[in-house]
């Protein structure tokens, strides 16, 4: 990424992450060899992806009982917090799902396909939408994330960093007018931001090449 800030701890967190789940798979199984004359009995890098498979399972049943509690009692406060909890423990499953698919290959499409699902059960939920982020730029897809990053700016469009982020992915997706526009949000919202100058001179150079080019 181009800028920093307080969300770039989140996108480092899941690459830390990422690398973290593929190392100590890489110890366990070089340990397995050594114990067993060379001949490992199991793969912890896809015991890492069996676990959390089945916790989206589960995180789905319980998403589905919370749905129905919360249609049985549409005035209920805590029906309602149940299911929004509920919503975001199955968005954060299927999140850690797609980096452990990651971790174990990085061009497997099954990881980008969790970290879309994750978006789409919560739309709202900017970690979600990072992981997402990660996972698309990682993969040499950064087009695949921008409808994700839209759909959350709808959400919440006073998010000044998440322009940031939607304006550096669409550079890398050769999407030089939408980077223009997000990064023009981002400085409506937060002109005095760290990273303004930073943007502002992207900026004036995207408007160049749009000028020059057409």
């Amino acid at each position: 990424m181009l800028f920093d800030g307080k969300r770039q701890r989140t996108l480092t967190k899941v690459v830390a992450i990422i690398a973290i789940v593929a190392f100590a798979g890489f110890g366990l199984v070089a340990g397995g060899l050594a114990v067993s004359g060379g001949c490992g009995t199991s793969d912890p890098l896809q015991q890492s992806i069996d676990d959390a498979s089945a916790r989206v399972t589960a995180e789905k049943a319980d998403l589905a009982a919370a749905q129905k509690a919360a249609t049985a009692s549409p005035n209920s406060a805590a029906a309602k917090a149940d299911l929004e909890q509920a919503t975001t423990d199955l968005a954060t499953a299927q999140s850690t799902l797609a980096q452990a698919r990651l971790a174990t290959d990085r061009n497997d499409p099954a990881a980008l396909a969790d970290a879309l699902a994750a978006t789409e059960t919560a739309p709202g939920n900017a970690d979600a939408v990072l992981s997402l982020v990660t996972i698309a730029t990682t993969q040499g897809n950064p087009a695949a994330a921008l409808p994700a990053v839209a759909a959350y700016t709808r959400l919440n469009p006073e998010d000044a960093e998440m322009y940031s982020y939607w304006g550096q992915l669409a550079e890398q997706a050769g999407q030089r007018t939408q980077a223009i526009l997000a990064y023009q949000r981002f400085l409506e919202l937060a002109p005095d931001d760290p990273v303004a100058p930073d943007i502002r001179n992207r900026l004036s150079e995207l408007t160049e090449q749009t000028a020059t080019t057409g």
